[in-house]
């Protein structure tokens, strides 16, 4: 009997026959001696030879022959190829059959194929080969996985394989995937963890998390993510952890304090998603200590607030100066119309005493909004500390030690020596002043050196610093004293103005320095202050002022936007025998100027006005008239207002508010006879 279907594809089954193998193409071949056809070629052949049911058990064989996925061969135990559902190496079933493996298989296959057959040989049951490899006609790799089973006793051998090349690559590209999702987990800068959904257990966790938390893997064994949370906040964090829901809670971002393994408290912004880690609903955290970031940024919104407070400071000081001006010039001229030892004379030097002080006020809130005029040159911070040290000894009480730790090289400052004599004595008075029993006070000094990667505070850049550090041993502060003790008027005295410390930082900040402090009740405060290193050289002149008023008959042109403060001057000069002429601001002064250029000697122009302010009003001038010699008055510093690079410029000085008219006087005298 002979049943024969065929396709096209060289891969699919293309023949099958059921037949001696007599009848096989090359049946010249020697027949095996042992060989009994499986299936009988004769169906006239007695019942008795066979099973009545054998016809349809030979179909049902070769439908599913032809049909099987997989590749299906028989061959007796001398390798002889007797049955194949499909073609072999690009040649047909048929072109096969009869031949042995080493005539239609390369040497390698062959050798594989007969291993599996002498094992079924030998074990008499079947034998497998799980990872057969096998070169294509196109040169590619494929797998298999062969079995080899004995049937009619041994006398024949029914090979199936079927291919796993897909299952390998499969297999290959999950291997490749999962390493390389262990390796991003591993190797990922942020701390991650991945914890059970319902038990809440640590199921997994990186490298960075046991950097960050301080414990190993093997101790972070059978804990819970709750062990992270302080011992005050679990039952809620409990309860929000166990309610979250998948369909909800993708992304899930919190920021919250999380507990290491030394005690240390973090902040840390967490987000999570839920996953499936083998075979558990899970959910993977990505956990960021942000602790430095918001600590920087409270420094930030502080700085800002601080500015703010200074730039309020600084226009009332301003403001204030103005009035105390018109006082003090007032004051002085009543003062010397006045009888000596009258009265109206002390009354008159209570009033001018009252205004000095009020100056002196208002210069420590210019500080604190860092608008203060200074006098800053090139001098040694380590010089400046050593030579004021016996003052300040002087200062401390018997009870205190005072100890000086000098620098070990000179450490250049373009800065006002007097006012960081005045952070110095500020920081020793608050140091004393928190040691009501006594105690050590340290004042040390040092250069320091900040990277990129250490700058500690906004503002500070790489470079060179001299670091101020003043230490007491005193009662200490809490958290929230230390937020506000640089705020102006806050205190903890029952007397003080609230000023010492916002004028030194007024004054670190004013020399592009910043300052901090590091305190814990009972313990202890250290204040650090650090001033930019530099070459530099740079001097505001401020004069020596003599004590009687000299007179003049020049002409000069007043411009002042303050109408008591322009009357007090020009009155003060016509007094003097000058010609004055006054104007409201700049641009009204400009206008005046333009009418006679040559007759006016000098201009005394207000830094700050509206519409036009004193130095492009005098620009203009001397457009015009460049000999044209000014006196700039303000309550301003330079820095703020512009006008530093013109007092370098021959013809041109700066007077500052408030002033008396001796001091006005003075000042116009030297401009004009320079």
């Amino acid at each position: 009997m002979r049943v024969k279907f065929g396709l096209d594809d060289p891969f699919s089954v293309t023949s099958l026959t059921a037949r001696d193998p007599a009848q096989i193409k090359g049946r010249d071949a020697p027949r095996p001696p042992h060989y009994t056809s499986p299936i009988p070629t004769d169906p006239t052949e007695p019942p008795a030879a066979r099973p009545s049911d054998l016809l349809a058990w030979g179909a049902l064989g070769a439908a599913l022959a032809e049909h099987c996925s997989d590749f299906i061969g028989l061959m007796d135990a001398d390798g002889v190829a007797l049955f194949l559902n499909r073609s072999v190496r690009g040649a047909p079933s048929d072109q096969v059959e009869g031949k042995r493996l080493e005539e239609f298989l390369t040497h390698d296959r062959a050798l594989q194929v007969r291993a599996l057959l002498e094992e079924a040989r030998r074990t008499g049951g079947p034998a497998l080969n799980p990872d057969a490899h096998v070169i294509a006609l196109d040169g590619s790799d494929r797998w298999f996985s062969e079995k080899c089973v004995p049937i009619e006793g041994g006398k024949i051998y029914m090979l199936v394989r079927t291919e796993t090349t897909h299952q390998r690559q499969t297999r290959g590209e999950l291997l490749a995937a999962e390493e390389r999702y262990r390796v991003l987990f591993e190797s990922n800068p942020d701390p991650v963890l991945v914890y059970a959904r319902e038990s809440l257990e640590l199921l997994a966790v990186n490298a960075a998390a046991e950097a960050l938390y301080g414990w190993s893997r093997d101790e972070l064994s059978g804990r819970t993510i709750l062990d992270f949370y302080p011992v005050d906040a679990r039952e809620e964090a409990r309860a929000s952890l166990e309610a979250l829901s998948d369909a909800e809670t993708r992304d899930r971002r919190a920021v919250v304090h999380q507990i290491c393994a030394d005690g240390e408290s973090r902040r840390c912004e967490i987000v999570d998603n839920p996953i499936e880690f083998h075979g558990r609903a899970a959910r993977i955290c990505v956990v960021r200590d942000v602790t430095e970031r918001e600590q920087l940024e409270e420094q930030l919104r502080h700085s800002q607030k601080m500015e703010a407070i200074g730039v309020f400071a600084g226009g009332v000081a301003h403001d204030f100066n103005n009035l105390l001006a018109v006082i003090m010039s007032v004051g002085a001229t009543a003062g010397e119309a006045a009888p000596r030892g009258s009265e109206l004379s002390d009354d008159l030097a209570l009033i001018m005493n009252a205004a000095r002080r009020g100056a002196e006020l208002t210069q420590k809130l210019l500080l604190f909004s860092r608008k203060e005029i200074v006098s800053k040159e090139t001098v040694d911070f380590a010089e400046v500390v050593v030579d004021f040290a016996g003052l300040l000894r002087r200062l401390v009480e018997p009870n205190v030690l005072l100890e000086i730790v000098q620098a070990h090289a000179p450490l250049p400052l373009f800065a006002d020596r007097t006012l960081l004599e005045q952070v110095i004595l500020n920081l020793v008075m608050n140091a004393r002043q928190a040691m009501p029993s006594g105690g050590r006070i340290t004042v040390s000094v040092r250069r320091r050196e900040i990277t990129p990667s250490d700058a500690p505070h906004p503002g500070v850049g790489p470079g060179s610093y001299a670091e101020l550090c003043v230490t007491d041993d005193g009662v200490g502060m809490d958290a929230d004293t230390a937020r506000k003790v640089f705020d102006p008027f806050f205190t903890t005295k029952r007397t003080g103005t609230g000023l010492g410390l916002a004028v030194v930082h007024g004054i670190v900040a004013q020399h592009q320095g910043t300052i901090t402090v590091d305190t814990e009740p009972g313990i202890g405060t250290t204040f650090r202050a650090l001033f930019p290193l530099t070459s530099r050289l740079y001097q505001v002149d401020t004069g020596q002022l003599r004590l009687r008023a000299p007179r003049g008959t020049e002409r000069v042109l007043v411009a002042e936007d303050e109408p008591q403060l322009r009357y007090l001057t020009e009155r003060s000069l016509s007094r003097l025998g000058y010609q004055v002429v006054a104007a409201r601001n700049g641009q009204e002064a400009l206008a005046e100027f333009e009418q006679t250029p040559d007759d006016f000697d000098l201009v005394v122009l207000d830094v700050v006005m509206p519409t036009l302010g004193g130095r492009e009003a005098w620009d203009r001038m001397r457009a015009r008239r460049p000999s044209l010699r000014a006196l700039f008055v303000t309550g301003y510093a330079p820095e703020s207002s512009g006008v530093v690079e013109v007092l370098d410029q021959p013809g041109a000085a700066l007077l500052r508010k408030p002033f008396t008219p001796i001091e006005l006087a003075e000042r116009v005298r030297q401009l004009l006879d320079a």
